[in-house]
């Protein structure tokens, strides 16, 4: 559905809702964590979501590839004139029923992406998920990758992120080996023990940077990269 030009963004707007869904939801948890019944309230308030879903769900057309898939050709450029907002879509058209035809005639592409050919798609399809989903999730960062995706592209998205990661992890291991060690001696075993105001702080900024380079790269690029490096050969498999 979405434009060539915003499609990295706007297909980025999957994880920022994610994120926002789990804000809101934590939000709502903490407000009624002292309430007598606040566990039904969360847990009923968790329906609205979902009734929304389902109404806004009678509204949703459908893509224009799922009408050419089945057969509704006018249908499909109706459509696709709709979501573009202009008459002259021919180019594009022509690009979707090609690229349809083209995927009918693909024959078994579970089989097709285990050739070795097909290893780094199938490498990339399996390990960022994989690792996306080992960390975590922010909100705001997630912004930072929607303005940024298709301006500066996927992999330096993904280098910053990792590395930035990598640091700030390491500063985080290296304050907690370094105060714990300060604790241990200062404390011993009996588990009494505080940071400073400055220590604490430095922590909690380190934690932070961690999570805001996870929601700006691994977070958002694991659903958005798979989605784009395989050929029609594999791509429903991959």
């Amino acid at each position: 559905m979405a434009p060539t030009r915003i499609r990295g963004a706007l297909n980025i707007g999957f994880q920022m809702m994610i994120t926002i869904g789990i804000l809101i939801a934590n939000l709502i948890n903490y407000g009624t964590a002292k309430l007598e019944y606040g566990w039904r309230v969360s847990l009923g308030i968790g329906a609205v979501p979902a009734i929304m879903l389902c109404v806004g769900a009678l509204f949703l057309g459908d893509t224009p590839n799922s009408l050419i898939e089945r057969g509704k050709i006018e249908a499909a450029k109706k459509m696709l004139q709709r979501i573009r907002g202009i008459d002259n879509v021919e180019e594009e058209f022509q690009d979707l029923v090609d690229a349809t035809t083209a995927a009918k005639d693909v024959e078994h592409p579970w089989k097709n992406i285990t050739q070795p050919k097909y290893r780094p798609q199938l490498t990339f399809c399996s390990l960022i998920p994989f690792f996306q989903q080992f960390t975590g999730v922010n909100v705001v960062a997630t912004v930072v990758s929607i303005f940024t995706v298709d301006k500066f592209g996927r992999r330096i998205l993904f280098l910053e992120g990792g590395i930035q990661m990598f640091v700030c992890r390491a500063i985080i291991i290296a304050c907690s080996l370094s105060v714990g060690t300060m604790i241990a001696m200062k404390f011993g075993v009996s588990g009494e023990g505080s940071f400073t105001n400055g220590e604490a702080s430095l922590l909690l900024f380190f934690i932070c940077a961690y999570v805001a380079a996870y929601a700006w790269s691994w977070g958002p690029l694991g659903w958005l990269v798979p989605s784009e490096i395989c050929s029609l050969e594999v791509r429903s498999a991959g």
